[in-house]
Formats: C-alpha cells, sequence, structure tokens
C-alpha cells in the first residue's frame, strides 16, 4: 500500500495543472487577508479580524481543492494512463483509497500551511500598524480545525464526482455548481414546497457554516455540521467507489 501512495504522490506532483490548482488554493487566501490586513483601517479592527477575513478566503481554497481532487482522477481516464494504473492494481479498491489518502494529506497539509502563514503574517502586519487590542479569539481555533476538515472533504468529493463523470469539464462544473447554484434552486424550491427550515439540510452550504467564527446559531453546530456534510460526502463516495470497481477502464 505505502508504494501504490508514493505511486499516486508521484503522479499528483508531476502534472503541471496540479501543481497550478494546489499554487492558486495557497496563494489566493494569503494574497487576500495579507492585503486586507495591510490596508484595513486599523482603528476597526478586533479580535476576530484576521480570522475572519482568513476564514472566508479560505473557503475558495476549499473549492480549488475541490478541483484538484476532480483532476487527481479525471487526468488518468482523459490520458487513458488509468489503464496501466488499474493493471498494476487489479485491486481498484486500492487504487482509490490510495488517491484519497494523497489528497488528504495533500489538502489537509495545505490547509494548515495556509492558517499558520496567514493568520501569523495577518496579525503581525496589523501590530506593526499599531492595531490596539488582542487580534486572536478563542473561537478561532475549532474554525481553523473545521477550515481544514471542509478542504479534506471537498477534495475527497471531487474526486467522487471525477470518478463518476470521467470528464474534468463536467466534474468541475458539478463541484463548483453545487454550494454556488444548485443548492440555492433546490432549496428554494423545497422551502415553498415543504417548509423554509428545509435549508439547514443543504449539505454544502451545512458544511461551509461550520466556518463561522461563533457556531451558536448553528442548526448542528460546528462539528455536527462538518459531520452532517461528511456523511453526504461518505455517501457519493462510496457510490463512486462502486462504479469504479464495476465499469470498464
Amino acid at each position: 500500500m505505502i508504494a501504490l501512495i508514493r505511486s499516486e504522490w508521484l503522479k499528483l506532483r508531476t502534472v503541471r495543472s496540479n501543481i497550478t490548482m494546489a499554487c492558486f488554493a495557497v496563494i489566493l487566501p494569503l494574497a487576500i487577508t495579507l492585503l486586507t490586513t495591510a490596508f484595513l483601517n486599523v482603528y476597526s479592527v478586533d479580535d476576530r479580524t484576521v480570522s475572519a477575513v482568513l476564514l472566508g478566503s479560505g473557503s475558495l481554497s476549499v473549492l480549488l481543492f475541490g478541483i484538484i481532487g476532480v483532476l487527481a482522477i479525471t487526468q488518468e481516464y482523459s490520458q487513458g494512463t488509468i489503464r496501466l494504473t488499474l493493471a498494476a492494481n487489479p485491486r481498484r479498491i486500492r487504487a482509490y483509497v490510495a488517491k484519497g489518502i494523497v489528497l488528504v494529506i495533500l489538502s489537509g497539509g495545505l490547509t494548515a500551511f495556509i492558517i499558520l502563514v496567514g493568520n501569523t503574517a495577518g496579525e503581525a502586519i496589523l501590530d506593526s500598524r499599531g492595531a490596539v487590542g488582542k487580534l486572536s479569539n478563542g473561537d478561532m481555533g475549532q474554525a481553523y480545525l473545521a477550515l481544514i476538515a471542509m478542504s479534506i472533504l471537498v477534495s475527497l468529493l471531487g474526486m467522487a464526482i471525477g470518478t463518476l463523470t470521467r470528464n474534468p469539464p463536467s466534474a468541475v462544473t458539478v463541484l463548483v455548481l453545487w454550494p454556488l447554484l444548485l443548492e440555492s434552486l433546490i432549496g428554494s424550491l423545497l422551502s415553498v414546497a415543504i417548509s423554509e427550515s428545509i435549508f439547514k439540510w443543504m449539505p454544502f452550504q451545512t458544511g461551509l457554516n461550520s466556518l463561522r467564527l461563533e457556531d451558536s446559531d448553528l442548526d448542528f453546530g460546528r462539528w455536527g455540521s462538518v459531520g452532517y456534510f461528511g456523511l453526504w460526502i461518505l455517501g457519493v463516495s462510496l457510490f463512486a467507489l462502486a462504479g469504479f470497481k464495476r465499469r470498464d477502464a
């Protein structure tokens, strides 16, 4: 299994599009956080400023890690290398799990790096500009852990969607439109037909809500929201794995 994980890591890090997406996932939230703290009016700064900006911009990284998950599997189908992968590893579940492990390490590790650098540099910039008072708060640790969890889950979701579609453009479209459009439309229709409370059952939005600094107003709490979203990811992943085992390469 270790050799298989090393093989998947080698494939992931030697494809230019994956490297590009990973760079964007790291650079975008850091750039937004640093620029915001550099030009923000220091008199409007409080102990939630840095973490709020970093968590808000971190949502972009969550989607970009999902796209990396899509590319991790769809590129093999589009280039025909999936046949070689499955010929070398007939037990398809091992190949799928190895890809998932690599994505978990990559997305979780890079998100932790974003949090460490963004929070440290943001607080240092505000401190150098003479911001008064505390620049960190007790809620940000749990929110940062939720951001890491969401990055991991969405990267696995991207791989599952890519496994089902086998096509990079269509898989990326589904991944991006799910939180931005599909849940809003479905939630609006169901709220008219059933109840307005149906919005709290929309999985992606519930997962993203876990990134709020205060979780007192969340329907399921912070980790309940992450867990609910995780159950959806588990269901989609099992469905994708079943198709991956049956369908021809």
